[in-house]
C-alpha cells in the first residue's frame, strides 16, 4: 500500500509539476521576448554584406545564452516579400502567424518539447521587424526526480519495517484465536488465548476477549449439562426403582398392603409423569410456535383460586400457606393457565424449602403488577441468584430439602414469564428465605 501510494503521488506530483514547469517557461518566454522586442525595436536587423547567414546565427546564439534561452530568431518582414533572416533551430516560417505579428502581438505555442515565443515590432525607419526565442524545459525534473526516488526509498524501508511489525502485533493474535478456536471445535474447552496476547481494547482485543469468554461459556454449559444429566438420571431412577420393587413384591406375593402399594407406585409414577412433562414443556418452550392463549385478565381473582388450589399440598407438608392480595382489581395480558402454572412451579419450590410459612403477595406498584411467592427456609446463596433461573443450574451451596425435585421449575417459570412479556428476579425474602418477584405491564380492564 505505501510503495502503490507513493508511486500515485510520485507520478502525479511529477507530472503536474511537468505541467506547471512548461506553463512558468511558456510565461517567462512570452516576457522575455516582449522586452527583447521593445529594445530591438530601437534598431533594424539588416545583414552586412560581409555578413554570412553563419555569422548572423552565431551572434543570436550568443546572445540566447546571454538570455538563458535555447535559441533566438529576428526576421525582417519587408511589404509583399517573403521574410528575411534566422529562425531557431526547429521553427520554420509556417508555424508563425505573420499577420498577427505584423500586428505587433505576441505569439507562443510548443513544438513537442519545444516551447517558443514570438513578438512582432516597428523599428524607428518602419521596418517590420519578428523576434523568436525558444526554450526547452527541463523534461522530467531531473534533480527533482532524483530525490524524490531517494525520498520514496528511505520511505519504503521505513514503511516495510513499520508494516512488518505492525502486522506481527495484528497477525499474532489472529493466528492465536485461530488456533484457539480450532482446539475449541475439537473437542478441547480448556484451550484459552494467553493473557497479554492482544492487549487494549482495540478489535483485535474484543476478539480475543470474546473467545475466551465463548471457551468459558462453553465449559461452564458443558459442567451444567453433565450435572443436569446426573441429576435427571437420579430424579428418574429413584421412582423407578420404588416402583419396580413394589411390582416384583406383589408379584411374589410378599405385600400383604397390597393397596398401600398400588399408592406408593402411583406416586411414584406421578413424580415420573411430572418430571417428563417438564422437559417436555421446556424443550416446546425453545420453539417459536409455542400456543399462549393471551388476553387480559383479573390477576386477583386468578391468584386466589390458585392459592387456594395448593392449601392441600401445604397442609400435608405442615406449612402455613398466605394470601396476600391487594383489594384493587389488577389486570394484565397473559395466558392465564400459563400464570397459574408459574405461581404453583413458585409455591411448589417454596414448600420444598420453607420451615413453617410461604406467602405469596400480589400487589402493584412502579407502572407493574407483581407476585412475589416468599419462604423462611435457607434462602439462596448471593453467588447462586444470578443464576437460579437457568435450566442446568446446581447451586454450589444446596440447602437441604424433603425431597429432591428435578430442578426445572424455575427454569420453566422463567422461559414462561418472558413469553408472555413479563420478568421475574431473584432475591432473599423478609421472612428470612428466598423470594420470587413476577412482574408484569398493567393492563386496562376489558371493555364490557
Amino acid at each position: 500500500m505505501v510503495v502503490a501510494a507513493l508511486l500515485l503521488v510520485g507520478a502525479g506530483t511529477t507530472v503536474l509539476t511537468a505541467v506547471n514547469a512548461r506553463a512558468d517557461t511558456e510565461a517567462d518566454l512570452r516576457e522575455t521576448v516582449e522586452s527583447l522586442s521593445e529594445l530591438l525595436a530601437e534598431l533594424t536587423i539588416v545583414p552586412a554584406a560581409d555578413e554570412t547567414g553563419r555569422d548572423i546565427r552565431a551572434r543570436l546564439q550568443a546572445l540566447a545564452d546571454s538570455l538563458s534561452v535555447d535559441g533566438i530568431g529576428i526576421l525582417v518582414l519587408p511589404r509583399n516579400r517573403d521574410p528575411i533572416g534566422n529562425l531557431p533551430e526547429g521553427l520554420t516560417v509556417e508555424d508563425l502567424d505573420t499577420d498577427l505579428l505584423r500586428a505587433g502581438e505576441t505569439q507562443s505555442n510548443r513544438d513537442g518539447d519545444l516551447l517558443w515565443a514570438a513578438r512582432g515590432n516597428v523599428s524607428r525607419n518602419g521596418t517590420q521587424q519578428v523576434v523568436v526565442m525558444t526554450d526547452e524545459p527541463d523534461p522530467l525534473l531531473m534533480p527533482s526526480f532524483r530525490w524524490f526516488l531517494l525520498a520514496s526509498l528511505a520511505t519504503i524501508v521505513v514503511a516495510a519495517l513499520v508494516a512488518g511489525r505492525f502486522s506481527r502485533s495484528l497477525t499474532g493474535p489472529i493466528r492465536a484465536s485461530r488456533d484457539v478456536a480450532r482446539r475449541i471445535a475439537a473437542g478441547d474447552l480448556d484451550a484459552r488465548i494467553p493473557d497479554g496476547t492482544a492487549a487494549g481494547r482495540d478489535e483485535v482485543g474484543e476478539l480475543v476477549a470474546s473467545i475466551n469468554s465463548m471457551a468459558d461459556n462453553l465449559q461452564r454449559s458443558n459442567a451444567l449439562e453433565r450435572q443436569f444429566l446426573m441429576s435427571v438420571s437420579h430424579d428418574l431412577r429413584t421412582p423407578l426403582t420404588s416402583i419396580k420393587g413394589y411390582a416384583e413384591a406383589l408379584t411374589d406375593g410378599a405385600i400383604v398392603d397390597q393397596q398401600q402399594a398400588g399408592r406408593v407406585i402411583e406416586t411414584e409414577a406421578d413424580r415420573l409423569e411430572r418430571l417428563v412433562g417438564d422437559l417436555l414443556l421446556l424443550a416446546r418452550l425453545e420453539s417459536t410456535d409455542f400456543p399462549l392463549n393471551r388476553r387480559t385478565v383479573a390477576l386477583n381473582d386468578l391468584v386466589d383460586a390458585t392459592v387456594a388450589g395448593l392449601q392441600h399440598e401445604a397442609r400435608g407438608r405442615e406449612v402455613t400457606l398466605t394470601a396476600r392480595i391487594a383489594d384493587t382489581p389488577l389486570w394484565a395480558d397473559l395466558d392465564p393457565d400459563r400464570y397459574g402454572q408459574i405461581i404453583g412451579n413458585l409455591v411448589g419450590n417454596a414448600l420444598r424449602f420453607a420451615d413453617r410459612e410461604v406467602v405469596v403477595t400480589l400487589w402493584s406498584a412502579e407502572g407493574g403488577t407483581h407476585l412475589s411467592v416468599g419462604d423462611d427456609g435457607p434462602g439462596i446463596a448471593e453467588a447462586d441468584l444470578p443464576h437460579v433461573f437457568e435450566r442446568l443450574y446446581v447451586a454450589e451451596h444446596s440447602p437441604a430439602v424433603q425431597e429432591s425435585g428435578s430442578g426445572l421449575g424455575l427454569a420453566i417459570v422463567r422461559d414462561l414469564t418472558e413469553r408472555m412479556g413479563g420478568s421475574v428476579t431473584a432475591r432473599r425474602s423478609s421472612l428470612g428465605g428466598a423470594e420470587f418477584v413476577v412482574s408484569f405491564a398493567p393492563a386496562p380492564p376489558p371493555t364490557p
